[in-house]
């Protein structure tokens, strides 16, 4: 009769454990991730400004450059010249994306990045905003946006 007992726990517990590797098998997978950094830049930036729109976690290549240049085509607060003038500069998968600003308006400072990581992604950003910003509005360029493909 004890054998019998354990031979039925025993079924049970390579049952439980059949179902778990069923289950896992057929749960949901997260799909590969793209995305993509689309810019408008104006020759007059301190006139015109800039537009950008940033896509992540898109299905394909062409769905994430599709979205990015939608938003930056229609970036509220930029200008028609900015806008009409968005490209995709960047696509990327699995990467992190981010764009810096000097939030003064009429100033040049603007600079994006994509790297493997945010914080390189947005110290690279943060670089470039400086290399356009002037020697005396370097030091008010910030983050404005990032975001990592694949969270």
């Amino acid at each position: 009769m004890r054998q019998a007992k354990a031979k039925r726990r025993g079924g049970v517990g390579a049952r439980a454990a059949a179902v778990l590797l069923v289950a896992a098998l057929l749960a949901p997978v997260p799909a590969a991730a793209d995305g993509a950094l689309a810019v408008g830049v104006p020759a007059d930036v301190v006139k015109d400004g800039f537009a950008y729109g940033r896509n992540i976690n898109s299905p394909d290549p062409k769905a994430a450059s599709d979205r990015a240049l939608e938003l930056c085509r229609t970036a509220k607060d930029s200008t028609d010249a900015a806008r009409k003038l968005c490209t995709i500069v960047m696509a990327f998968h699995a990467q992190c994306v981010s764009v810096a600003m000097d939030p003064k308006a009429g100033t040049p400072g603007v600079g994006w990045a994509v790297a493997p990581t945010r914080d390189a992604a947005d110290q690279q950003a943060l670089s470039n905003c400086m290399a356009t910003a002037g020697p005396d509005r370097r030091q008010f360029c910030i983050k404005s946006d990032s975001a990592c493909d694949g969270e």
